[in-house]
């Protein structure tokens, strides 16, 4: 597919600091930009959750790609693009990108080549 997007809502699990801000509420949105690129992008969606968190995600996994990535690229906080290793499976359409380094409550963008 040429779109997706899912939530993460994250707080300690344990009390009601959420109602002061102590939460996390990000999207997480993958699309098409034109025929030789797709990007995943990690945003905040609330500005008022202030939680930060060292949990990072450990894989990402990209069903149905109908592209042959070329490259992938994270960009973190400088902008400057850092390689990522990936998988690819031309016959059951599956990206695997292991260990991108991005953590979930913060900024990041992934640029896929094709």
């Amino acid at each position: 597919g040429d779109f997706a997007n899912g939530t993460v809502y994250l707080d300690d699990g344990e009390t009601y600091s959420y109602k002061n801000g102590d939460y996390a509420y990000w999207g997480i949105i993958f699309k098409r930009e034109h025929d030789y690129l797709h990007t995943i992008i990690n945003k905040n969606l609330d500005k008022k959750g202030t939680l930060e968190s060292e949990v990072q995600i450990e894989k990402i996994v990209i069903r149905g790609a109908k592209f042959y990535p070329r490259t992938a690229h994270i960009y973190l906080d400088d902008f400057t693009p850092e390689p990522l290793d990936f998988e690819y499976d031309r016959d059951s359409h599956l990206m695997e990108i292991k260990s991108p380094n991005a953590y979930l409550t913060r900024d990041f963008r992934i640029d896929l080549h094709s």
